[in-house]
């Protein structure tokens, strides 16, 4: 024990308790991050981002409250807003003529292994008039590995109704070789953490020409995470990958602004 233990955990405590109150205090919103193709400069879809602005602890960066929602069990709930946020704003986006291929989710392991996922997926996609394709699950490889006979029906039952799985961060922390070959895993996202050295660094680049490859092989999709400079755009596009989303292209944006930016891109 110690006095900064204690203060530590009183941060804690009080981010808890107000993360409790934040969906009926109306203070999430999300932003969205667009999904470049890197051939012909297309917004293909958008990646949606919770963010927090507290009436008691002012803004929050998503490192710091969405481990504490996980552990706390309150992510299940947090999650399933949204999926149902996310999947009306593509609604919304679509009725306005609003060319836009999918919305892509992050899950949490907590909320994947949850009795009633599939419920809240098939409640989010009815409410909003949306079909399945055009939702996207984001996971990390925990939740692969976490209830594998779980998992696995889950996302069986996921890929019968239509929606795509993919699994974010790939290559952190576990591997999933194993799973994608067996499990309905729809793509990979190449994480930020491997582009930060490309090309510059031979390891990082070696490691998302080899990621590139086996996906190819295994015939999944894949998105590069965290394209910043001129550079790595052209090293991707020289290794034959398709699809990226970072700052190089734009920032998360606020749904206004993300909608001129695809316009923008589509001519009008």
């Amino acid at each position: 024990f110690s006095p900064a233990l204690a203060l530590q955990l009183k941060e804690r405590l009080l981010i808890e308790t107000q993360l409790r109150r934040a969906i009926e205090n109306e203070e999430f919103h999300l932003v969205y991050q667009p999904k470049i193709d890197l051939v012909d400069g297309r917004v293909i879809g958008a990646e949606a981002l919770l963010r927090w602005r507290s009436r008691v602890l002012g803004d929050l960066p998503p490192d710091t409250f969405i481990p504490i929602a996980e552990t706390s069990g309150d992510i299940v709930r947090i999650g399933a807003w949204v999926l149902d946020q996310a999947c009306r704003q593509l609604r919304e986006w679509h009725d306005g003529g609003l060319v836009l291929g999918h919305v892509a989710v992050n899950v949490s392991f907590r909320q994947f292994l949850g009795e009633h996922f599939e419920r809240s997926v098939r409640g989010s996609l009815e409410a909003s008039g949306l079909p399945a394709h055009s939702l996207e699950l984001e996971m990390t490889e925990r939740a692969l590995i976490e209830d594998a006979p779980a998992t696995e029906h889950t996302l069986d039952r996921l890929r019968e109704l239509g929606v795509a799985i993919s699994i974010d961060d790939f290559g952190e922390g576990y591997s999933a070789l194993g799973y994608l070959r067996r499990l309905p895993i729809a793509g990979i996202k190449i994480s930020h953490n491997f582009m930060h050295g490309v090309p510059s660094n031979p390891t990082d680049a070696k490691l998302c020409e080899a990621i590139l490859q086996m996906a190819r092989a295994l015939n999944l999709s894949v998105v590069a995470e965290g394209v910043e400079t001129t550079e790595q755009r052209d090293f991707l596009l020289q290794l034959g990958a398709r699809y990226a989303q970072g700052y190089y292209f734009a920032r998360p944006l606020a749904p206004p602004e993300f909608e001129r930016f695809v316009r923008e891109r589509m001519g009008g």
